[in-house]
């Protein structure tokens, strides 16, 4: 007899069953099998609750509306998806450098932020650039020459590769996030 099962027979009072009857062996261990099952589905529902998990992806992509538009087609690995999913489900937050730094992050990418601001006399040094017109709403994500983002054990499934690179879902994530009225420009390697 199984654990649950064992349980089960324990809850029953010794005067009113036969606890050794096949019959009721056999109804405890239905029982037991129904409550392992119910085990099981909840602890799938409560690890699908959050996009981290994996669990639940093509419904997390679903409802997030992934992949993006600027995606549509290009290969993307579980983790990167699982990312992906995490990073728009909390990418409703604001439009700072660390919301930025902090979605780049949860991509997978190790990023800076560079502000431009128009020069001003008492401020302004000869050699700095005076940074006029449109310079003033633009940015910069200046982020490594080569990222890797590595395959996760318990993320990764068959058939995934064991790393991922390119920058193709930073540029197009920040871009849809980046204020309306601002410039972002990417720079891979020195910033």
């Amino acid at each position: 007899m199984s654990a649950l099962g064992d349980q089960l027979r324990a809850l029953l009072p010794p005067e009113a069953y036969s606890l050794n009857a096949a019959k009721l062996t056999a109804v405890l261990e239905a029982e037991a099998a129904a409550l392992a099952g119910a085990t099981l589905a909840t602890d799938q529902v409560a690890s699908a609750r959050l996009p981290d998990s994996g669990t639940g992806l093509a419904d997390w992509e679903r409802v997030l509306a992934l992949p993006d538009p600027c995606l549509v087609g290009v290969s993307q690995s579980t983790g990167q998806r699982v990312n992906a999913a995490v990073s728009k489900w909390k990418g409703y937050a604001g439009q700072s450098a660390p919301f930025f730094i902090a979605m780049a992050k949860a991509l997978g990418y190790d990023i800076t932020i560079t502000t431009f601001r128009p020069a001003r006399a008492g401020i302004a040094r000869a050699g700095d650039p005076l940074n006029g017109g449109d310079w003033n709403w633009t940015w910069r994500v200046n982020a490594p020459a080569v990222t890797v983002i590595p395959a996760v054990a318990g993320v990764a499934v068959a058939g995934d590769p064991l790393a991922a690179w390119g920058n193709k879902t930073l540029e197009c994530r920040l871009s849809q996030l980046k204020p309306a009225e601002s410039i972002l420009l990417f720079g891979y390697g020195a910033s």
